[in-house]
Formats: C-alpha cells, structure tokens, sequence
C-alpha cells in the first residue's frame, strides 16, 4: 500500500482528516500528520517519513502558505504525489490547481476520493479522467475538473481518529477541552457562510445534512475522554441543536455514559425553553449562536439572516433561565456599517444578557454572495480575489468603510464592553482615540484568553498553554 501523510499548519485536529484518517484506517492504512507549526524543520520530518502521497489541507486564508508549502515539499520530494484538499481547495480548485507543485485537487468529501486516488496509483498508468471529485492537469498542462463526487454520509463503522495526532503531539492530547462535531452541512442560508456556496455547488449530489449516529458519536467521544483528562467538550457544528429529536434521544445518552460539562451552538430562531431545559440537564454549560450584528437591517438585507432583535433577546434569556452561559458569534466592519451600527451590536448582546462574545471582523471569502455584495456596492475592489485575504479574520478588514478604524477599535473592546456594560457606559467614547489602538489590541487579547477560559470552564494552565500554541493563528 502505498504511504500517505497529511500536512496542516495550525495546531489542532482537522475534523476533514479525522474523517479521512478513520476511513482509509478501515481499509488498512496508516497514514501519519505533520502539522508544520509544531515542528522544528516540518520539511526534515516530511522527508524521514518518505511517503509516497502527501495530503495538504488548507483553508482560503492559508493559500500563499498553501504555496509556500507545496514548493518546499516538491524540492524535498520530487516524486511525491501532492494532493490538496479543505474547503479553499473545494471552492476554488483551479486557482489551487495553478500551484505548479500541486498534482491533483479533491473537490468535495475526500473519505471515498481519496481511496479511489490511492487505487488507480496501484495502476502503472493512472487515469485521473475517471474518478469523480478530483482535479488535475492533463498531460499537455491544461486544468482539468473533473464531476464532483456524491457528498460523503457517515458510516458507524468509522470511527474519526484522533490517534494520528496525539501519538504525534502529545500536547494536543493534554488539551482538557476536547473537540467534536456531529454533523455536516447546515439548513439556513446566510450569504457570508461557505455553506451556502458548498449547497449549490453539491445541489444534486445527495443530502447536504448529513449526521453521524448517536452510538457513532458516543463511541468517539469515549475514546477521546475515556483515555485523556477532558473538563469540557465543545460541539462545533454548525448548527448542533437543529434536530430536536435527534438532540433529545442524543443528549439522554450522553448525560449517562459522558457526563462531561459541554459546550454546544444553536440558532437564535430556533433555541426554546425545551431545548434549553434538555441541554441543561444533560450538562450543557455554555451555548454559542450568531448574533451577527446588532442592526436588523443588516442582518436581513446585508446577510441574509432574518432574525428580529427579539428572537435574539429571547435565545439568551432561554439559555441563561436554565443557568447556562450565552456566548455570542459577532462581526464588525460589515457592508453599510456605521459606527452607531457597531454601538447597538453592544448593545444588543447586554440586552440578550451575553457572557462571552466572540469579536471578528467580516472576512468576505470569493465566489460568496456577501463578496458579490461587497464589490457591487463599492466595498470592495472589482478584481478582488482571496489572493487579498489576510491570514486572520481577527486584525484586518478589506472593506472601504468611512468609519472603519473606530469601528475596529469597537470590535478590540467589545469582549469587555458587553462582559462589563458599566465599562461601556463609561468609556465608549474612548474608541474614537486612534492613539490607545496598542492598548486596545492588548484588551482584545486578553479579552479572547478569558472568553476561551471562561466558555469551556479549564483551568488557567490548559488556557494558557491553549494560548501558546495558537498564538500565531489570531
């Protein structure tokens, strides 16, 4: 069989390769991981290991890394076969595919692409013509995309692997909030999220919401808590709540057999006292949903996101009666945003009773209807591409905003703003001083270090070394 090693740069598990590493472990493979932040010369490592298929998976942000990457290991490497996959590669696989270092490009679920690209290799003379969901180019260098493959349902035989990285980095093992999602794809249709693209891109190729088995899930989360300290599990899908009854009969398992404080994201439309009361007695400690922006207009009309003032308030108070925490997902510096925009999305988050907000600015990806938006109304350049993006979506904005700096500095000082809304009352006015922007951008650091502490419940160690390890990614 042949060798195949993953490559990642930031320092945690990929959820795409934990499937992917379960999936080809099934049909007997050991594949390994690099993650190129945590290694002294990733490359000297690449090379001990010699694989003959080397997987690199990026997302839009990291494509100059992308590049970067893809040209060091060809020079180590010459006659290692480069695959690149991640949501950057599935939205935008020709612009991958003009990476002259890069062979072929997986279009969609990589579990049964990749399995099928690791076969035809078996062949002297592989035919990338016939497997659907990969792009590649042709001998005489044309770029070739080939139909994309039916989307991936999960199978209760597979488990996702966390082994490959903690044999590895054992620090990621010592993590005490581990990770997990249930689920893939997502109902609604809001035009800044890739999901929204990824739905029309797979419109016909079988359902977009797929969701694993609750003996599935309760399998691999005992395997990760059962053999590593966990104080806290945190449920990222995008929408873990959407299915009450799947929710019900999941969260009475879990109670019983985890029984581990978790956290978990809902939707403001459809979180009720009755949902709240079964994540709270199932041990629920913090529940995260999008509040956006504190102007309804924009949220309707900007984002397409049709969620009143009301429905917002009522989440938070649903969540906080059952004595659990609100964390809220917020963006700044978004098309038609004034500064007294950014004030109410303050505002409205003390209303909603929030404890721990999230503060980014709007990273309007390619081929998205938010970035169609942006550039039809001026916010944007009209050659704007993700050659443009920035590495975070935390420090920089791309908009042409009237207010933009003050509106950033809105967004340093929102997590202590909404935590402590005397603060807000009494320094507001601050964010128009352009000079304090160092202080502020200390505020916004410790502001994330407390949020991540205080949502999950660790100890200030595990927060601290969280920090560390992902200092360079925010």
């Amino acid at each position: 069989m042949k060798k195949v090693v993953f490559y990642q740069q930031f320092p945690l598990p990929y959820f795409g390769i934990l499937s992917l590493v379960g999936y080809l472990k099934h049909h007997g493979y050991e594949p390994e991981i690099i993650i190129s932040s945590l290694e002294k010369d990733p490359i000297d490592r690449l090379v001990e290991l010699s694989p003959e298929i080397i997987g690199i998976s990026a997302m839009t942000v990291e494509h100059r890394w992308l590049m970067q990457a893809a040209a060091d290991i060809r020079r180590a490497l010459p006659n290692s076969t480069i695959i690149a996959g991640g949501i950057h590669t599935v939205l935008y696989p020709e612009e991958v595919l003009s990476i002259p270092e890069i062979d072929l490009a997986c279009t969609g679920d990589g579990e049964e692409v990749l399995y099928d690209i690791l076969r035809e290799m078996e062949k002297k003379e592989p035919d990338w013509h016939s497997l659907r969901g990969i792009g590649f180019r042709s001998a005489e260098g044309a770029v070739c995309v080939n139909e994309r493959a039916p989307l991936y349902s999960y199978r209760d035989e597979i488990i996702e692997d966390r082994s490959i990285y903690f044999n590895r980095y054992p620090l990621l093992a010592r993590d005490t909030a581990h990770r997990f999602i249930s689920s893939r794809g997502c109902p609604y249709h809001c035009n800044f999220c890739y999901n929204e693209t990824l739905r029309n891109l797979f419109r016909n190729s079988g359902p977009y919401i797929r969701r694993k088995s609750i003996d599935n899930l309760i399998a691999e989360i005992r395997a990760v808590c059962g053999n590593n300290r966990t104080d806290a599990v945190f449920f990222v899908d995008d929408l873990f709540t959407m299915d009450k009854k799947w929710l019900g009969q999941f969260l009475l398992r879990y109670r019983k057999e985890i029984n581990i404080p978790f956290v978990c994201t809902t939707r403001a439309n459809i979180m009720d006292d009755e949902k709240a009361a079964l994540l709270a007695e199932a041990g629920c400690r913090t529940v995260s949903f999008g509040l956006e922006s504190g102007s309804y207009a924009i949220r309707k009309i900007v984002l397409n996101k049709d969620i009143t003032d009301d429905l917002i308030i009522q989440c938070g108070r649903s969540i906080k009666k059952f004595g659990m925490h609100v964390q809220t997902a917020n963006m700044f510096c978004l098309p038609e945003e004034t500064l007294q925009d950014a004030f109410r999305t303050i505002e409205l988050n003390i209303q909603t009773g929030t404890d721990f907000a999230f503060a980014s600015l709007l990273m309007p990806f390619p081929k998205t209807a938010i970035a169609d938006y942006c550039i039809e109304h001026g916010f944007l350049k009209s050659d704007y591409s993700f050659n443009d993006l920035p590495e975070s979506f935390m420090n920089i904005s791309l908009l042409d905003l009237k207010e933009k700096d003050v509106i950033i500095n809105v967004q340093r000082l929102a997590y202590f703003f909404i935590r402590y809304p005397s603060l807000y009352k009494r320094f507001k006015g601050a964010v128009h001083h352009m000079k304090l922007r160092w202080f502020f951008d200390l505020l916004f650091a410790a502001g994330n270090f407390l949020r991540h502490r205080e949502e999950r419940g660790v100890s200030w160690l595990s927060a601290l070394q969280y920090a560390w390890r992902m200092r360079k990614t925010f």
